[in-house]
């Protein structure tokens, strides 16, 4: 757990310290691709080639209104697939340290010799 020695102006930020070399390789590019499309851009819930009870089914369970439902519809025919999700504001603080922390802990282990987290515990 970290102690605040000093004066903090935001108590909801937590510091970190990192070591990496300038340019990040592809394997570290394609790593927070990969993170960022599987943690925080939601979860496919509709394609191109869902039927329209699926369609109708999801805009119903999640009360989506009217001219969102038309949006969903008209991105499908487009031929875009849908993704939901959420973040909770309550957690976000929680969520944010979390996606921070795996994401650094993934890009050491990929190339160690590029990139080093010498302090990446955001919790206090």
């Amino acid at each position: 757990m970290k102690i605040r020695s000093d004066f903090v102006t935001n108590s909801s930020s937590s510091s970190f310290i990192l070591a990496r070399k300038d340019e990040l390789t592809e394997e570290q590019k394609q790593l927070i691709l990969d993170y960022v499309c599987d943690n925080l851009l939601g979860e496919m819930v509709l394609t191109p080639d869902s039927t329209e009870e699926e369609i109708a089914g999801f805009i119903e369970e999640e009360y989506i209104e009217e001219e969102r439902a038309r949006q969903i519809r008209k991105a499908l025919k487009e031929g875009k697939s849908i993704y939901y999700g959420c973040v909770s504001f309550e957690d976000c603080e929680y969520s944010y340290s979390d996606a921070f922390e795996t994401l650094w802990a993934d890009l050491e282990k990929c190339t160690p010799d590029n990139f080093t987290m010498i302090d990446g515990d955001l919790s206090y």
